[in-house]
């Protein structure tokens, strides 16, 4: 089960009313039709979308989250009969990779967020586009699939799959032929990959009610908002060193978890303050 239609940057969005429904995709592209042909249920494949109705081209799409949460809490049990959870939620493979500061709009590690607020393990796929940041060539899924494939088996084989977090997996750019570098351990950064900016489409109009949203690569130049500051970054070791990268993630972003120095000072100051001064009505 996936989102009807494309879903980039809905982050752990997830839709409060309405009706869902399914579109079985009983083609697959040319290449694809018997890759789990072998399994029990058949492996059917599903677009879930928000409608009273058929899905049709035009139909506005369940986000990442609301299809995991649906598959989940009712629609395995209901199109295939599953009565207990799968072993696994995969996310992905999505276009461009979720690091640093992007990880948080990510639909992708959005829908891995809900598969572990259910109990389940969940991995999130993302692929780099090539040089230009705007292609995302075939070569790089499929070197991605085969890759994620082996690394999945690997996990199950070693009793490694927990819900105690997802894993979040980005593949480098291989379209120009370089291979993919070792898979390294990464932290999720701060700095950015993309900006988006807000354009008034009558520049220097005060109260212009029209804003075009603007979306581009950032320069990474010293010192700049887009700069990259963690030591062992995702970002850093995927675009700068062509690594595959997999980082944990989990939902609780209470800061302070691995902070030290100045912030643990101010964490300090903050928690007394909120336990012995705050106001008391």
């Amino acid at each position: 089960m996936a989102p009807w239609q494309v879903q980039s940057g809905k982050g752990t969005a997830v839709t409060n009313g309405g009706t869902l429904s399914l579109r079985h995709r009983t083609q697959l592209p040319a290449g694809y039709e018997n890759d789990c042909s072998g399994t029990p249920s058949g492996s059917p494949v599903y677009g879930v979308c928000l409608a009273a109705g058929p899905c049709g081209p035009d139909s506005p799409s369940a986000t990442p989250t609301d299809t995991v949460k649906f598959a989940l809490r009712g629609g395995l049990a209901a199109k295939v009969g599953w009565q207990d959870h799968p072993d696994l939620v995969v996310t992905g493979i999505n276009s461009g990779p979720n690091v640093s500061a992007q990880v948080n709009d990510s639909g992708t590690v959005g829908g891995a967020l809900a598969a572990l607020d259910e109990g389940v393990p969940a991995v999130a796929f993302s692929s780099s586009s090539d040089a230009s940041q705007f292609n995302f060539p075939v070569v790089n899924y499929r070197a991605h699939a085969r890759f994620a494939a082996g690394f999945l088996g690997g996990l199950r084989e070693r009793d490694l799959l927990t819900d105690l977090f997802a894993l979040k997996v980005d593949y480098p750019d291989v379209s120009a032929g370089r291979r993919a570098k070792p898979p390294v351990w990464t932290s999720i950064g701060h700095g950015k990959v993309v900006w988006h900016a807000y354009e008034a489409r009558t520049p220097g109009e005060l109260g212009s009610d029209l804003f075009d949203i603007t979306f581009d690569i950032c320069d990474n130049e010293p010192a700049s908002d887009c700069t990259e500051t963690v030591r062992g970054a995702d970002s850093t070791a995927l675009l700068g060193r062509g690594h595959v990268t997999v980082a944990p993630v989990t939902a609780d972003r209470t800061y302070g978890a691995r902070t030290s120095g100045a912030g643990q000072r101010d964490l300090a100051r903050l928690k007394e303050y909120v336990e012995h001064h705050a106001p008391r009505y």
